[in-house]
């Protein structure tokens, strides 16, 4: 059956994609987000400004849904502060804006605190858990050394680490994990003081691991030093040690607030990027983990990663965030991915990418991505003609499969600037039957706001100063109190 319809549409310069109908913008449906959103699109092509129109509008409209932007390049951060200081300045109440690597302002958050709700050994196995995903080569090429101390060594680490508390009753942190591998007096210290706390691995550093030769210790401890080496520059320090975290997920979500974490200021410090994006993820996860599956009383939770490599290209992270879409939906996880290009991708993420079920497709440079773009998109039409029968008793020729992608994939490539075609869920049961073709994306007021100012504002409204947040640090010391195990009665 010849597409009249379809192709008087090409002609006429209107709608140029098969199964399609035009849309005036961008609109995705708030009850179908929980099947997960991609957004794709080469640089330019207005992706970013689309996606922070939607989620300032998201944000305005749900004053009681929270919402996590990581952002990798700091382009998203700019767009939605600068919306919303165009829109609403209200809403900066709601907004906690935390840029890692700022030489001045730190916002604190630390691995471990009792403010994030749970017990400690939760937190020690989420760190242990994170330096493993961060090095999967590393502990595949050397399983005996790097593998046994990250994933032996380093939770016991941790364990001693929680355990051990100053004068002010404040737990040590992440920053002071060098210190006791390498200072072994120092580390037998702890474990015999605070060691009742988690007699375990007091068992394991007094009898295993502290008898050892000082070679043989440095084997066993060389992987963790070396990814423990990311969080030693100055901001990062401070970060990591300070004693109280700036905000916890647990608030973010309880008070429908936006946290914007803005990684541009790392981009040069890849290792140090890809940790602290890794442990914010990680903590947010782990507030959604303590969700009961299909509770009516829990709000949907936005999670945007931005370009963020740490997540999306690091094969230990990929694998996990390629199941998050599918497996998340009874928590009410509304995830969205943004992508230049499918080769971002991990390969493992990059085979479960389709999973995701709302797909914001905007110009394409690379044809063969374009090309699996259309083909996941759109449905084969068997019965299109290519050409008509030149006499009754002739069949038309039909256009295979192959020929209809290559035309889509076409169009894709070369789609303008804004313009844009949407595969969206009306609901988690519901797919809408036409791809949606938007000639061009929502108009966005331009007016030139201070944004400088405006970052500099929220920062210091939860931030503390590097050099105090460092300070208080560099005097951590053990606590002089005499603790004595108390010995149950016979």
């Amino acid at each position: 059956m010849f597409d009249i319809n379809f192709f008087r549409n090409v002609f006429a310069g209107q709608i140029n994609f098969p199964n399609t109908r035009s849309s005036g913008y961008e609109q995705l449906s708030h009850d179908g987000l929980t099947m997960g959103t991609l957004y794709i699109g080469r640089p330019g092509s207005g992706k970013t400004s689309s996606l922070a129109r939607h989620l300032v509008d998201y944000f305005k409209a749900y004053p009681d849904r929270a919402i996590f932007v990581l952002d990798w390049s700091g382009s998203i951060t700019d767009s939605i502060l600068t919306m919303v200081a165009q829109d609403d300045e209200k809403l900066f109440k709601r907004i906690v804006y935390d840029e890692m690597g700022h030489p001045e302002w730190v916002i604190p958050l630390p691995e471990f605190s009792h403010m994030y709700g749970g017990a400690y050994e939760e937190q020690v196995q989420r760190v242990a858990t994170n330096l493993t995903k961060l090095a999967p080569e590393l502990i595949k090429d050397a399983p005996f050394l790097a593998g046994l101390g990250i994933r032996e060594i380093a939770p016991e680490l941790f364990r001693i680490i929680t355990s051990v508390t100053n004068d002010y009753g404040e737990t040590w942190q992440l920053t002071e994990a060098k210190k006791l591998i390498t200072d072994a007096p120092t580390l037998r210290r702890c474990a015999a003081k605070f060691g009742y706390k988690v007699p375990q691995a007091k068992w394991f550093f007094e009898k295993n691991f502290l008898p050892l030769r000082e070679n043989e210790r440095e084997l066993r401890t060389y992987a963790i030093l070396a990814l423990l080496g990311a969080i030693e520059t100055p901001e990062t320090r401070a970060r990591i040690g300070y004693y109280r975290p700036a905000w916890t997920p647990r608030e973010a979500i309880k008070n429908g607030m936006m946290v914007i974490v803005n990684g541009a200021r790392l981009i040069n410090q890849p290792n140090t990027q890809h940790y602290l994006f890794t442990q914010v993820y990680s903590l947010i996860m782990s507030e959604i983990n303590k969700r009961i599956p299909g509770d009516p009383q829990d709000q949907p939770v936005a999670l945007v990663m931005d370009e963020v490599y740490s997540l999306l290209s690091i094969p230990g992270m990929a694998e996990e965030i390629g199941k998050l879409s599918p497996l998340y939906r009874s928590r009410k996880l509304e995830l969205y991915i943004v992508l230049q290009s499918l080769s971002q991708l991990a390969i493992t993420l990059r085979e479960q990418i389709w999973s995701i079920g709302n797909i914001v497709c905007f110009a394409v440079t690379n044809f063969q991505e374009a090309y699996e773009m259309a083909q996941q998109l759109f449905l084969y039409n068997p019965t299109t003609v290519k050409m008509s029968a030149k006499s009754e008793t002739q069949q038309p020729v039909t256009e295979t499969d192959r020929g209809q992608y290559l035309q889509i994939a076409n169009q894709i490539q070369r789609m303008k600037h804004r313009e844009c075609i949407l595969r969206r869920y009306i609901s988690e049961k519901v797919l809408e039957k036409y791809v949606l073709w938007v000639p061009k994306t929502k108009e966005i007021r331009v007016a030139p706001v201070p944004l400088l100012d405006i970052k500099e504002k929220l920062l210091k409204e939860r931030g503390v100063r590097v050099r105090d947040a460092l300070e208080v640090i560099n005097q951590r010391k053990l606590s002089s109190e005499i603790v004595t195990p108390k010995v149950p009665a016979l």
